[in-house]
């Protein structure tokens, strides 16, 4: 299996998919309370950048499982890559954010923000 089809099935990719998938399960358990308890500064700006790869990597994972399960042979491969798309997008607007913008921890916050 080349390296595009196992990004394509992510979720039938053997040992190595699903570690993956495992790890980021137990980064993300770790990351989002550091991301709500950390002040503004270097810890949070590194706890941005690894939610910003963690959370799409392992929603990729995720969706093919149910891709798997749920949607016909026939359509199979055009669904797949539409989820590889979106997560593409989802990469690189989370990157962008962390980039550019305030971050993904400043971006959540507002939305709770009393005005």
């Amino acid at each position: 299996m080349s390296v595009l089809q196992k990004i394509l099935r992510a979720d039938s990719a053997g040992s190595t998919a699903q570690k993956m998938y495992e790890n980021t399960h137990v980064a993300l358990a770790g990351l989002v309370p550091v991301a709500l308890l950390a002040p503004e500064g270097v810890i949070l700006r590194a706890t941005d950048f690894a939610l910003g790869v963690a959370v799409p990597v392992h929603a990729h994972v995720a969706i093919n499982s149910v891709i798997s399960d749920y949607v016909p042979k026939s359509v199979m491969g055009v669904t797949r890559w539409g989820a590889l798309a979106g997560t593409s997008v989802a990469l690189l607007g989370l990157l962008k954010l962390n980039l550019t913008g305030p971050g993904i921890t400043s971006a959540v916050k507002e939305l709770w923000k009393k005005k």
